[in-house]
């Protein structure tokens, strides 16, 4: 019996932690962040064994396609903390909408943007791949994939609602990594596509069939914890008033993020227009490498804005400045490891068949410190606005316009230092100060003794890889 129980105690731990991991939220948040950036990257390599123009394609036309969440005009971030407080068991004011309210909007705003969002990138996203596409050597393959990727709009958009949903609820973990399995299968299946067949066509359809099914599960998910149950309740206010609650918050973030991070990538789409295929290919994949890394630090912020809302509307201050120091920290010592181990590991590589596949040391500097302090501005925004008070679209838009002004005079001139030095540049005037001095204001935190908590050795850190990687080069 105690050689049973001594052999069978390292099998049991290990399914403890298996499913403590499975079960944590920041953990299965940042999985499917990775899951659904790097799902896209995946199939480059053997792309690039096609052609240049053939990877600067797929680069641009997946770049094209994650601006879509944009257009929601920041209403899922807020939705989420509507129907965390809707949740929270507290009792209902006037003001406040009720989850069946929420519920009812969000079918009726998703199944709209099903509509218009397959429209724009039928027409406008068209006109933006046109380029590269008609250089890739096989223009009728290129159209056939950006097809279907773009009429595969429809299921993303049944995701993220039901994602959304989800997360308001409190119900993250199991979703996300349902959500991120469903993605990494993508990605490995449309590489085994694209190796066995070359084709450009038949990959998209591969990216798009394990997206389905999740949506799919992810529907049936969200109808097992509340989703047609709140859909089935009476209303309890005009779906005018609820929809002028959420749209008062989310015109507001969402100008300011389409203005920043639209610009941000729009600086790749604006390259691919007038650069060479290889230099905007080695740009986009660079920009997609940031996403990912943007993605996965976004995830200790993202997995507590619920609880944040909660503790916000109990008045438990102390418990809300815990949670966003925590997940500021996590956050930013994300980026400085994983763009510290680009610049170190993946820069100096010389691939085969991968000539000119990344951008310059110089190049990622930029885009990496840009990152940082973007996330840095980012966690303390994300940390006021549990308050309601919404001030991206002003705040983001500084930065958004700069971004776009200096891309506008920089590319022709630079190319690619253009487009990164603009980005860098537009986080400087407003993201780097403001959402930190309103959220020690209204908290009451001491500064800058939070920031040298959370953010000092992460920061010095990155330099110091970056420095490191540059003097490799040399």
């Amino acid at each position: 019996m105690v050689e049973e129980t001594r052999a069978g105690a390292p099998k049991g731990e290990a399914l403890g932690a298996f499913n403590q991991l499975v079960s944590n939220a920041a953990a299965m948040l940042a999985f499917s962040n990775l899951a659904r950036a790097g799902s896209y990257l995946l199939p480059v390599p053997f792309l690039y064994a096609l052609s240049t123009p053939a990877a600067a394609f797929w680069l641009l036309a997946t770049t094209v396609i994650s601006l879509q969440n944009l257009l929601f005009l920041g209403a899922p971030q807020i939705l989420v903390r509507m129907l965390a407080v809707a949740n929270s068991g507290l009792e209902r004011t006037d003001g406040n909408a009720s989850l069946g309210d929420l519920a009812k909007l969000m079918r009726l705003v998703f199944g709209a943007a099903s509509v218009l969002i397959t429209v724009l990138m039928l027409t406008a996203g068209s006109a933006a791949i046109a380029n590269l596409a008609n250089q890739t050597g096989e223009p009728l393959e290129a159209w056939a994939a950006w097809l279907l990727l773009a009429l595969g709009t429809p299921i993303r958009i049944v995701i993220l609602s039901r994602l959304t949903f989800l997360n308001g609820v409190g119900e993250i973990a199991r979703p996300r990594m349902e959500d991120a399995i469903a993605w990494s299968v993508s990605g490995i299946l449309a590489t085994i596509v694209l190796a066995a067949t070359k084709s450009l066509m038949l990959m998209a359809l591969a990216t798009l069939l394990p997206i389905a099914v999740s949506a799919a599960l992810l529907a049936r998910m969200a109808s097992e914890f509340g989703w047609k149950a709140a859909l089935g309740e009476p209303a309890s206010l005009p779906m005018r008033k609820v929809a002028r609650l959420v749209w008062a918050p989310s015109w507001r973030a969402g100008l300011g993020a389409l203005l920043s991070t639209g610009s941000r990538q729009g600086g790749g789409v604006a390259l691919a227009q007038l650069a060479s295929p290889a230099v905007a290919a080695g740009y986009l994949l660079a920009q997609n490498i940031i996403s990912v890394i943007m993605m996965l630090s976004a995830a200790p912020t993202q997995s507590v804005i619920h609880k944040m809302a909660g503790h916000f509307a109990r008045d438990e201050t102390a418990s809300h400045i815990a949670l966003a120091e925590n997940a500021r920290t996590k956050s930013l010592w994300i980026i400085a490891v994983l763009a510290g181990f680009v610049a170190l590991a993946l820069l100096p590589l010389e691939w085969r068949g991968w000539s000119n596949a990344m951008v310059e040391p110089t190049v990622w500097a930029m885009l990496a410190v840009g990152l940082f302090v973007q996330r840095y501005g980012a966690a303390h925004l994300q940390h006021y606005t549990i308050t309601n008070h919404v001030i991206w679209h002003w705040l983001d838009g500084i930065g958004g316009t700069v971004n776009i002004v200096l891309c506008i005079v920089l590319i022709p001139k630079l190319g690619a230092e253009g487009a990164a030095l603009a980005y860098l540049i537009s986080m400087l005037p407003a993201y780097l100060w403001v959402p930190t001095r309103l959220a020690t204001k209204r908290f009451d935190m001491r500064w800058p003794q939070t920031d040298l908590r959370t953010v000092a050795w992460p920061f010095f850190c990155l330099l110091g890889l970056l420095i490191g990687a540059h003097f490799l080069r040399m």
